[in-house]
């Protein structure tokens, strides 16, 4: 969990938990494949026409119109970037 939690590399958590290398990797492993097990039919499947409707009518309620396609938000325009 600390892995996924702060993203870092399995040395750092080697370090800090007295854990191998291939112990974190095979704990990650298994990890991944319950969560797929678990949630996949639910959350890892293809957006329905209704979902991507619903996304689309939440995100320009809360101000975000056509979301879908700049989950970065790199086609906002900042004031103070440099690139604009």
């Amino acid at each position: 969990m600390w892995m996924l939690a702060y993203g870092c590399a399995t040395n750092v958590v080697d370090e800090y938990l007295r854990i191998g290398k291939t112990t974190l990797h095979s704990c990650m492993h298994h990890f991944v494949k319950t969560i797929i097990l678990l949630f996949g039919d639910e959350y890892l499947r293809k957006l329905t026409a209704e979902d991507i409707q619903r996304l689309l009518f939440t995100g320009e309620s809360l101000g975000f119109p056509g979301m879908m396609g700049s989950i970065d938000y790199m086609h906002w325009k900042w004031k103070n970037s440099s690139t604009s």
